[in-house]
């Protein structure tokens, strides 16, 4: 398997550029009982009580509210996350994930817990396969959305029988040819699923025969990404709990990946490592990868301009940028927009590691600093 890759934040850059007065709210909108709707607004009512109390824009607060009560058409346990400037939505994402509930009205749109679990993300196919096809289910670890496939061949030899002489030999080899034509066509629709969208992990289970057929007729790009697990069955009624697990331990092996990963190229090339240094590369633009640590800078503060690479420790930095009223936001919200704001990438962090002595550190693209040891 590749080297994991990284779990894109683009979908979050009309948040990151947005400045002034501006209103952010996480929101459990799960569906789990039949009051739900009302625990809802209840919760809408108090976010925009406490969001117009602190001097919120009502604009702002009110397009939260409205969108937070809206239905997400997803059951079970759903978070949302809203964040507006003026009377325009600038993000609205529903997460299967938990995030600690907040509202937040301020300078710029809180989006660390958001970014971090995006970050986290994994997007896998789970194959369960059989001699007359598969079923697939594209899933993610972040969006409660869910896609259920079907890959089938034509072929109907399925069953090896005894029967005599010649003519069992040649039935046995109708029914191998038939697994590996449905296998194949199995591999195909693999390929074109994986070249249509993000798929990071393709875990495939079920009849050994045909899983091993699938595995030598897919492309390099479902080879890359190919796992395949013990438990599992595509008959109907067959239990998923092991299955379960497996699943779990694939995701957390992906994302041990991630983090390995970046953390070697931290050890070497292009880096920056502390937070004046990651602060100085997000502002030249330089940043690749942002790695920070849960609870790092939760008390540190910064202050930000209209761009999301305009941020400094003191008014001061920004005014000589020309910044004219700097605003005072947090030191973690201000570097995440800012790595949003260049297109890296975040490694969320959730154990200290040596390399990083106070959580926070950069793989760069690229570093335009002097080379200190020339002097």
């Amino acid at each position: 398997m590749t080297t994991p890759r990284m779990a894109p934040l683009s979908a979050l850059r009309p948040a990151a550029d947005v400045y002034g007065d501006v209103v952010t709210a996480y929101v459990d909108v799960s569906r789990t009982n039949e009051n739900a709707a009302q625990e809802i607004e209840v919760r809408a009512d108090n976010l925009r009580r406490e969001l117009l109390g602190a001097g919120a824009d009502e604009a702002a607060v009110e397009a939260v509210a409205a969108r937070v009560v809206e239905q997400t058409g997803h059951g079970g346990e759903t978070f949302r996350v809203v964040a507006a400037s003026g009377g325009e939505l600038v993000t609205d994402m529903v997460l299967a994930s938990a995030v600690p509930a907040q509202q937040h009205q301020g300078p710029i749109a809180h989006l660390l817990e958001l970014a971090r679990a995006q970050a986290d993300d994994v997007r896998y196919a789970l194959v369960r396969v059989d001699r007359s096809g598969a079923d697939i289910t594209v899933a993610g670890t972040v969006s409660p959305v869910q896609r259920e496939m079907t890959s089938e061949g034509d072929h109907d030899e399925l069953t090896k029988v005894k029967v005599g002489g010649w003519s069992q030999r040649r039935y046995q080899m109708r029914v191998e040819d038939s697994i590996e034509r449905n296998a194949e066509t199995v591999a195909k629709d693999l390929d074109r699923l994986a070249g249509n969208e993000r798929i990071d992990l393709v875990l495939i289970t079920g009849d050994p025969t045909s899983v091993a057929s699938v595995r030598d007729q897919v492309g390099t790009r479902v080879a890359e990404r190919l796992e395949a697990l013990e438990h599992g069955s595509r008959a109907e009624g067959a239990s998923d709990d092991l299955l379960d697990e497996e699943v779990e331990a694939a995701i957390q092996r992906y994302r041990s990946g991630r983090i390995d990963g970046v953390l070697d190229r931290l050890g070497g090339g292009a880096k920056a490592v502390g937070v004046a240094e990651t602060v100085e590369a997000l502002r030249r633009g330089e940043v690749e990868t942002l790695v920070l640590l849960q609870g790092a800078l939760e008390d540190r503060e910064a202050y930000v301009g209209p761009e999301p690479l305009l941020l400094g420790h003191t008014p001061d930095e920004l005014t000589a940028f020309g910044v004219e009223d700097p605003a005072p936001t947090r030191l973690d919200e201000a570097m995440v927009r800012a790595a949003i704001g260049q297109d890296a990438d975040l490694l969320p962090l959730y154990a200290p590691v040596s390399l990083l002595p106070d959580g926070v550190g950069a793989v760069l693209r690229f570093d335009t600093r002097p080379d200190q040891s020339a002097s």
